[in-house]
């Protein structure tokens, strides 16, 4: 217990600088577009998210979200809290688990370190870089959260095995299953590598290890009851990954032996980690044969060292969902893949070490646990702003198009308006059709004055997808600009059915009606605007320009005085004011 107390301690360290990391990609939708997480005990809500968001059809991941908000609302230290917790007790799981199969029967010599052992294996798990793709990166709680329920089921079922009474311990293998199903696809091998583990350590054969918990397996094997439903409640989120996703399995295959060895070579020497790869497609043959033969060789070690077969078919049983030939086409490669699998390879490197160099190879996993802890605090710190963490990603990607974007949306929000222009002109450059860069340009470019140039983008954005309300508003405020009042006011009324409580957008249609002569319809929008927001000062200057046009003018002198109520400085609105009482007092009106 103290050296699990001390391991967590030297985590909490590694991992400081991250609880107050903003939100980031996927992070930003799932908790502050997903209305389903605000209260965590209505269930029905809570257990069935929106669609197209990385929680679709994983509602134990989307209940934990919830229970994230509780703590923090949206602020973010209250996320990364509840990824830690995940992780600390991720990593106590699997050092229960590794100090209870090396005192197993027929394992030796590594009975009499299984706790030295078992703390290496989860020190160097814990601490290694290439975990801050699960742990910081909010959204890969569903990554940490299968783990965590993956572990615990092999863990429950050890434990099991050697209770008196068993059955406990195996409805909680059982239940970690279910639970393990409802956050992430990943884990539908868990039941299979439970048997795999009986065969290996406990029966001696899967015939025995069948005959004698059938029952508990037949249990396991219904907890894919649970998942089945969760993909079938993934809505929009299933056009990522799946043979309809727009990439062959052939081609994503092809592409996966190189991740693979890439993935592999991180887990001994992390550097570089990459937040976002892209989705760029590098078939590498000769790595897919490579990964084929370590494949073969993790299936023939299950007979002939059944301990080393079990580690790499955990190995590949844990990739193969997302890293096979089942196209993840918004995402091809992934570090966070890797956070379950890392344990097999740790595993085997400290009990290999071990084998070769007795107990003084301990010493060296401490090193190794030192170093990694270090990497992993300063890998955290390309986390501390959405700026950091894109700039990071499109120095060691520079052919990633979506890195790009997001950097100009991050130095746009800093208000380094030119520096993002140029991201996003890189964006389009290396991906065309990039709907939502185009979108951007056009706003910024907009916003500049340059609306002949913004008028294009708008064009191109539209080619490459669907215009969101917000887009279609400033497209509309583009073409006014440009004098085309009659396409402005085609895109503000699609606009306003998009967004139908936007008080910008009535403003945006009363000035297109106004340009147009039609002044009656001016001030209907412009009336609308204002109740809609009754702080919006141009909006009241704008109606009492339309109302002073008309010849009402008490009304409009009622509009001028709430526009410079609110805009006290409005040296426009103060003369209308001034002239419009000058001239009713005259008037004796």
């Amino acid at each position: 217990m103290i050296g699990l107390g001390l391991l967590a301690l030297a985590t909490l360290a590694a991992y400081a600088g991250s609880f107050m990391g903003p939100f980031v990609f996927d992070d930003i939708a799932a908790v502050r577009e997903n209305p389903s997480i605000r209260a965590w005990w209505d269930l029905g809500k809570v257990f069935s998210p929106p669609d197209g968001l990385s929680v679709s059809g994983r509602p134990v991941a989307n209940f934990s979200l919830a229970i994230s908000h509780a703590l923090s609302g949206e602020r973010p230290w209250g996320y990364h809290a509840v990824n830690f917790a995940v992780h600390l007790a991720a990593g106590a799981l699997l050092c229960g688990l590794v100090r209870r199969t090396l005192r197993r029967p027929g394992l030796g010599k590594f009975g009499r370190d299984a706790d030295g052992i078992a703390l290496a294996v989860a020190g160097v798990w814990l601490l290694h870089p290439l975990q801050t793709a699960t742990v910081t990166y909010v959204m890969q709680r569903t990554e940490g959260l299968m783990a965590l329920g993956y572990l615990a089921t092999l863990y429950f079922f050890a434990r099991g095995v050697d209770s008196a009474n068993p059955r406990g311990w195996w409805a909680g293998a059982v239940s970690a299953c279910a639970l393990g199903m409802g956050c992430k696809e990943v884990m539908v091998s868990a039941p299979l590598m439970v048997w795999l583990y009986d065969r290996t350590f406990v029966a001696g054969s899967f015939g025995a290890a069948w005959r004698t918990r059938k029952f508990f397996y037949t249990a396991l094997a219904a907890t894919w009851l649970v998942l089945a439903l969760g993909v079938l409640g993934t809505g929009n989120r299933t056009g990522s990954a799946g043979w309809d996703a727009g990439v062959s399995a052939g081609e994503y295959a092809l592409a996966q032996g190189g991740a693979i060895l890439h993935y592999l070579r991180l887990a001994l020497w992390p550097v570089p980690l990459v937040f976002d790869y892209g989705t760029e497609l590098t078939a590498d043959g000769p790595a897919l044969v490579a990964v084929g033969a370590l494949v073969a060789a993790s299936v023939v070690a299950v007979r002939r060292s059944p301990a080393v077969g079990f580690c790499g078919v955990l190995f590949f049983a844990v990739l193969a969902p997302s890293s096979s030939f089942v196209p993840v086409a918004t995402q091809t490669m992934a570090e966070h893949r890797m956070y379950l699998p890392l344990a097999a390879v740790v595993g085997l490197a400290v009990v290999g070490a071990y084998a070769w160099l007795g107990r003084k190879s301990l010493w060296m996993w401490l090193a190794v646990a030192v170093v990694c802890g270090v990497g992993t605090w300063t890998r955290n710190q390309d986390y501390r702003t959405e700026r950091a963490i894109w700039a990071d990603t499109v120095a060691k990607r520079p052919a990633n198009a979506r890195a790009h974007f997001n950097l100009g949306v991050a130095l746009s929000a800093s208000g380094d308006a030119a520096e993002a222009e140029q991201e996003w002109r890189e964006t389009v450059r290396l991906e065309p059709a990039h709907s939502a860069a185009h979108a951007k340009l056009a706003e910024t470019l907009a916003q500049r004055g340059r609306a002949g140039e913004a008028l294009e983008h708008f064009e191109a954005a539209e080619r490459g997808g669907r215009l969101g309300g917000a887009q279609l508003n400033n497209w509309g405020s583009a073409l006014l600009a440009a004098g085309r009042a009659g396409e402005a006011l085609e895109k503000f009324a699609a606009a306003r059915k998009a967004m139908p409580e936007s008080a910008e957008v009535r403003f945006n249609l009363g000035n297109a009606f106004v340009a147009l002569g039609r002044r009656d319809e001016a001030q209907e929008n412009f009336r609308a605007a204002v109740r809609l927001r009754p702080d919006y000062a141009e909006a009241h200057y704008n109606l009492g320009g339309a109302l002073a046009e008309a010849g009402r003018y008490a009304e409009a002198l009622v509009e001028f005085e709430n526009a410079l109520r609110l805009a006290p400085t409005d040296a426009a609105a103060q003369h209308n004011v001034a002239a419009l009482r000058a001239y009713l007092g005259k008037a004796g009106k």
